[in-house]
């Protein structure tokens, strides 16, 4: 048995409620414990001698952590406190009597926790004030934490299901960033991957031949067909094939589609995988065994492709913090070495999928791992007729879908096909063919923007586009597109800038401050033309006003890029914002900064007005401009009248994935 204690390096008092699953969790049970057996007032500072027996014991770590954290914020300065724990393992470590004894003689308060009564040392049990008997995981705590993460709770039968998971698989499925809807899918996901084996053969999928929308990941995926085949034909080593690739896009656009569809176009069989299915297996030494399992089965079968769905929910090892840090890192590490063995894994392609690259590792992108990121965009008319008569098959085959795919623009094909589902439904039901009708029953409802409204939401679009451009080089991201809609459903904002960040870019305080600079262009060509801004840059997470807020305050409080060196939060957004909350004067100093780019954005902006007005002309007749029709446009606007040396900042800002 060995006993560890728990070190509290910092004796100041804070008032911080937590802000991971695992430990919001911890504290819910913890204080209902005590609640129960009348032994609360050890929180207010008295003393008190505390026993803790924790339903799994592999919970054992965090419950401590987070109850050493509990005692920090609700004690007095001068409380003297401590926490143990008391693990079993192999090499068995007894705790005398007079050690225990010491321990208690020398703190007011003590914590400590086992996995069984009776791995707690007879004299702790002797003396303890009493011995809380922790409730396994409920439907009142998940509620709880819920409401804590999400400002809102899931059904009971959400709340039920996630109750029977462990805190390891909780913590990521209520991963900090991310929205309810998220969080409850994973948890469906997660569940639904422990009852069902992974897909292991490519069949009754479409080729990407016959796939419409995927844009250069299609490109890249029949490239990869040819290469394979020259493989096989032993015309290639396979060295000179591609071994991995990170696919990303809205959800929606098709990511798992493509992955059966390359494995048909390359004619090999595809393992389908996540980190929730890894995780369905068991704890994390289970999760790990799953984890290269993945890897053998699809060297046996090689070639062969292994698609890993949500790589994201793996974790980046830059954001890791709290009790679950070691887990994660050890997750991590753990995919590192099996993308590593590239000798070991010759024949398997690795296709990684994501709705938030930038929340990926950024090892796990490096060259010999997924050295390649390819995204899907959202489908444009062509390819929304094509996705339409894909999925009708024989039905409707003399209808002209002109009209629909125009009143789907935005929508993702798993939107398209659910529209064809339910048509299918309708006619079904009522026991008669499916007619245009039903198709046009099920098209989500649309918003037609008035003409005013077209018109700002042009302006904003080509005030990003052209800072943006501008700003290229000292921001580190270059224009890929820029897209209007007038007409609009719940889903959409109507408009989207989109950059892409320069690998291995220098980021510099330049930079961070060109992006935000960037990132306000929207807004800023709202005043200049129009006399005022709308309320389009604002109002929900991933606006332009909540990237550049958590850009501006991550300067100062995490990257030492703003007046102090000091280390206030990690990078995680929710942790920044929280910081901007607390800290009054990080507040004032974002709030400078964001008020000096906005300035800067609206002066370029003055100086190069023609330019704007060609690019929202432009924008406003065809609504989608590509990154070299936008540098066409300014080429003709003689680029030698352009300026973006205004009031030049320290720049540097958010990476820019879509700008509203």
């Amino acid at each position: 048995m060995n006993s560890q204690k728990f070190a509290d390096p910092s004796r100041r008092q804070v008032k911080i409620r937590p802000q991971n699953a695992a430990a919001l969790i911890a504290r819910n049970l913890i204080v209902r414990g005590l609640r129960r057996l009348d032994l609360h007032h050890a929180l207010r500072g008295r003393p008190a001698f505390v026993g803790f027996v924790v339903h799994r014991a592999e919970d054992i770590e965090v419950f401590a952590q987070e109850s050493l954290s509990l005692l920090r914020e609700t004690t007095e300065k001068s409380a003297i406190y401590d926490v143990m724990a008391w693990l079993k393992e192999n090499a068995r470590k007894v705790t005398t009597t007079d050690d225990t004894i010491q321990t208690l003689s020398d703190k007011g308060i003590v914590f400590g926790f086992a996995s069984d009564r009776t791995d707690m040392p007879a004299a702790f049990l002797s003396l303890a004030d009493g011995v809380v008997t922790l409730d396994a995981v409920d439907e009142r705590a998940m509620a709880a934490t819920f409401q804590t993460l999400f400002h809102s709770t899931p059904p009971t039968s959400i709340l039920s299901a996630a109750a029977a998971l462990s805190i390891d698989v909780l913590n990521v499925c209520l991963q900090r960033g991310i929205t309810l809807r998220q969080a409850t899918g994973r948890i469906q996901r997660y569940l639904s991957a422990s009852k069902e084996p992974p897909i292991t053969v490519a069949c009754n999928h479409p080729r990407l031949e016959n796939m419409a929308g995927l844009g250069e990941v299609a490109d890249w995926g029949k490239s990869l067909a040819r290469d394979i085949l020259d493989y096989r034909e032993r015309r290639i080593p396979w060295t000179a094939v591609d071994r991995g690739v990170m696919v990303s896009g809205p959800s929606g656009t098709g990511k798992t589609m493509f992955a059966r569809a390359l494995a048909n176009t390359c004619r090999v069989p595809v393992h389908v995988h996540s980190l929730a299915r890894w995780q369905a297996r068991g704890h994390l030494g289970d999760l790990l065994k799953a984890m290269r399992a993945a890897f053998i089965e699809a060297v046996k079968s090689a070639p062969s492709i292994l698609f890993i769905d949500e790589i994201d929910a793996v974790g980046n090892r830059l954001d890791l913090c709290g009790p679950n840090e070691k887990y994660s890192r050890e997750v991590v590490n753990a995919l590192l070495e099996c993308l590593d063995g590239a000798e070991a894994r010759e024949g398997v392609v690795v296709v990684a999928a994501t709705n938030y690259p930038e929340k990926v590792d950024p090892a796990l992108l490096r060259p010999g791992r997924l050295d390649r990121h390819l995204r899907i965009p959202l489908p444009d008319r062509q390819a929304r007729l094509s996705i339409l008569r894909y999925h009708l098959g024989h039905d409707l085959p003399d209808v002209d879908l002109a009209d629909i795919a125009t009143h789907l623009e935005g929508a993702t094909g798993a939107i398209i096909e659910q529209v064809i589902r339910d048509a299918r439904r309708r006619a079904r039901h009522t026991q008669r063919p499916m007619t245009t009708a039903d198709l046009e029953h099920g098209l989500p409802s649309r918003i037609r923007l008035s003409g005013a409204a077209l018109r700002r939401l042009c302006v904003h679009e080509a005030g990003h586009a052209l800072v943006g451009s501008l700003l290229s080089a000292e921001s580190g991201s270059t224009l890929i597109g820029v897209r209007v809609m007038q007409e609009i459903t719940q889903q959409n904002t109507g408009g989207q800038t989109t950059f892409r960040r320069t690998p291995g870019f220098d980021r510099s305080r330049a930079s961070y401050l060109a992006e935000i600079t960037t990132l306000l262009a929207g807004l800023a060509a709202e005043d200049v033309v129009l006399g005022g801004h709308a309320d389009g840059g604002g109002g929900e997470e991933n606006s332009d006003i909540h990237l550049a807020t958590v850009l501006a305050a991550r300067m100062d409080a995490s990257l030492g890029l703003g007046g102090s060196l000091v280390y206030l939060t990690s990078d995680d957004p929710a942790q920044i914002l929280a910081q901007v909350r607390r800290d009054s004067h990080l507040r004032r100093q974002v709030h400078a900064r964001l008020k000096a780019c906005a300035h800067r954005a609206r002066t370029i902006i003055g100086q190069n007005i023609r330019a704007l007005e060609l690019l929202e002309t432009s924008l406003a007749r065809r609504r989608l401009l590509t990154s070299t029709e936008v540098s066409e446009l300014l080429g003709e606007n003689n680029p030698n009248n352009f300026s973006s040396n205004c009031d030049r900042l320290d720049n540097e800002g958010a990476t820019q994935t879509p700008v509203d």
